[in-house]
């Protein structure tokens, strides 16, 4: 394949507006499909009617893997708890933020592989580092390098953004609404950090999404961190497809200008934006995390999230196009017995986690954990493939006739299926009373 991870060294003037296509590790979704309605506007302009002609001719033929790498953030000694200034030329920095995008044009799906920065790996000519030091030791490439290796995947390109370049893009776009579990109040003087953001829904700021990313003082630490990521990434990709965004495009283009570095090709950017016009993000857009687990006490010298190479392979070839060893067994349908389950109730009533528990262990199904009620209400029930399995998420939908299903890694890292009952299932409840009452 000809597409490589090396630096592309003819920068054009194309770049200053066509990297709209890769405004932001965190928003590259997005923004492609942002760029789509863009470019579905007639324009008078000779060098915007040549960018539509570049758009209608535009395919993505064969599958593309895209490193995104977010740089480390530096703080200022000027910080303040109520103005942290991070630099804005830290690409050559630790990458604090570490995706692996899979683009399949056959299947209509994008999938992404988040790396937490803490992985234990080989990184080719250092020995065993946390890979977030291969951006430092030998940039996107050796970066490349030690993600395929761990996953067997091809990695054809890359995109760095330094951090201050997310909180812009974020204040330009109007801002990203999350979903905050808890209240994330944390400070470190040494970092120049502080935070507080209260529980429940919310739309941050460019500067409070980066707290809502960089906050690490839970259980899950540095795991914690990536299931944010990809919460903000599927929200931000949903609002950076607004129609509205369109009339931003000017300060889009000069945030992406000055924060990005990769070696997209105009072709492949075309390509990209062609692609995203025929899936939709909600339906088409699965994420994983690197499997593994966290190191023991004294297990080493510091912590580490520890790879399971087997399962990671595994994901390679399930998600990122790397070719299966000979000799390896096709997998076995799967039965309900085999999924293990976290349960939370999400429905505002009472004892409905345990009410469905025990209607999905009648059915085979291992009910490990029960998480806290959340405090907001959904309407639909998730059911959260969090290691990648939407086959066994599926089993779930189907035992319980309700819900969606999602393949990202934000639910229980412990389990395989994360299930958040929401008001759907009383809805059924309902139903089930009503066809019985009427039977009598």
């Amino acid at each position: 394949m000809s597409k490589t991870t090396q630096p592309n060294p003819a920068r054009t003037a194309w770049n200053s507006w066509i990297l709209l296509g890769v405004a932001a590790v965190l928003t590259f979704l997005g923004v492609v499909g942002g760029m789509t309605l863009w470019l579905s506007k007639p324009f008078e302009n000779d060098r915007y009617r040549e960018a539509n002609a570049l758009f209608e001719r535009a395919n993505l033929g064969q599958n593309l893997n895209i490193l995104l790498l977010g740089t480390d953030i530096v703080a200022s000694s000027k910080a303040t708890a109520t103005g942290f200034r991070p630099p804005t030329d830290s690409f050559e920095g630790r990458s604090d933020t570490i995706m692996l995008a899979h683009f399949n044009p056959e299947q209509k799906k994008v999938n992404v592989l988040s790396v937490p920065r803490d992985t234990r790996t080989d990184i080719p000519g250092f020995g065993a580092h946390k890979i977030n030091v291969a951006n430092v030791y030998g940039g996107p490439a050796l970066a490349a390098r030690a993600i395929g290796e761990l996953t067997g995947a091809e990695i054809n390109r890359y995109v760095r953004i330094n951090p201050q370049g997310v909180v812009q893009l974020i204040d330009v776009l109007g801002g990203v609404t999350v979903y905050i579990p808890k209240r994330m109040k944390y400070s470190d003087d040494s970092q120049h950090l502080y935070i507080d953001l209260p529980q429940g829904w919310h739309t941050l700021s460019g500067f409070q999404a980066q707290q809502y990313l960089r906050f690490r003082s839970d259980e899950l630490g540095d795991i914690g961190r990536v299931q944010r990521q990809q919460a903000l990434l599927r929200s931000l990709g949903e609002r950076a497809v607004r129609p509205e965004n369109l009339l931003k495009i000017g300060a889009i283009l000069e945030t992406v200008q000055t924060n990005i570095d990769t070696n997209l090709t105009i072709e492949d950017i075309f390509d990209l934006a062609k692609f995203a016009t025929q899936i939709d993000l909600k339906r088409d857009l699965q994420m994983v995390l690197m499997p593994g687990r966290f190191s023991r006490p004294g297990e080493y010298d510091i912590s580490y999230w520890i790879p399971n190479h087997n399962k990671a392979s595994q994901l390679g070839v399930r998600f990122f196009g790397a070719t299966a060893e000979a000799g390896a067994e096709a997998d076995e349908p799967l039965e309900p017995r085999q999924v293990r389950l976290t349960v939370q109730n999400a429905t505002g009533v009472p004892g409905m986690a345990r009410q469905v528990g025990r209607v999905l262990q009648k059915q085979g199904f291992q009910v490990l954990d029960y998480a806290a009620d959340r405090p907001d209400p959904i309407w639909r029930t998730e059911i959260i493939a969090q290691q990648g399995n939407a086959e066994a998420a599926q089993l779930v939908s189907d035992a319980l006739k309700v819900g969606a299903v999602r393949v990202e890694a934000t639910g229980s890292i412990y389990t395989d299926v994360t299930l958040r009952i929401g008001k759907d299932w009383l809805k059924r409840l309902e139903q089930q009373q009503s066809n019985k009452t009427a039977y009598q």
